[in-house]
């Protein structure tokens, strides 16, 4: 065998050689890709059904079922659904609303607030009611004198109507809005058994007290 025969021998049997082993490799990482594509799209298929579930789901609150919700929304319900959660909602606001008037009226600092508002108003009122029936009586006067003392007064009466009005306001902004919003916090987070108790023993009381009134 002449040396150019050997070489070819050599280079065919490395050529196949290589061939062999890159070819392993190319099979494995083939398998390898296809292993992770059908992972990938399992993983995809099984992920999209949840977020559609997850969007259709809707989370009701233990006191929402105790209440009677259904969890459906308005548009899903029927017309006796509606009107059935409509009467429900508006029970459960008037619930609350005489709960808060209960509160407000067992507080002392409102009780207070009130009381100098609706004086501030009926002074202001007042005030307004006398600036007419001077105005009137001017009015009827002949020649009347504008240096007269009623001008002065009426002036005066106006001046204090309008400062009693705004200030009777400003007065239940500053004082009495701040309690009226902490008996709201406080409702708000009451349950419905809860708010029943506070109705129930201030109808007690109240009948107790009427009793008392007739002994």
């Amino acid at each position: 065998m002449s040396l150019r025969e050997t070489l070819d021998a050599a280079k065919r049997e490395a050529q196949e050689g290589g061939s062999l082993i890159f070819g392993k490799d190319a099979k494995d990482a083939e398998a390898e890709e296809a292993t992770a594509t059908r992972s990938n799209k399992r993983s995809a298929a099984n992920a999209k059904p949840t977020r559609e579930r997850a969007a259709n789901v809707r989370v009701v609150s233990s006191e929402d079922a105790k209440n009677g919700a259904t969890g459906k929304k308005e548009s899903e319900m029927s017309k006796e659904e509606r009107k059935a959660a409509r009467q429900k909602q508006r029970a459960k606001e008037d619930l609350a609303a005489s709960v808060r008037n209960i509160l407000l009226d067992a507080d002392p600092a409102y009780k207070r607030t009130q009381h100098v508002w609706w004086v501030m108003l009926g002074v202001g009122f007042a005030m307004t009611l006398a600036t007419f029936g001077i105005n009137y009586a001017l009015n009827n006067m002949e020649s009347p004198d504008p240096s007269s003392p009623l001008v002065s007064i009426a002036m005066i009466a106006i001046v204090v109507a309008y400062v009693c009005v705004f200030g009777a306001f400003i007065y239940d902004w500053r004082k009495g809005r701040p309690i009226r919003k902490e008996v709201d916090a406080r409702v708000d987070g009451m349950t419905r058994k809860k708010m029943e108790q506070i109705v129930r023993e201030d109808a007690a009381r109240k009948a107790a007290e009427r009793e008392a009134k007739k002994k």
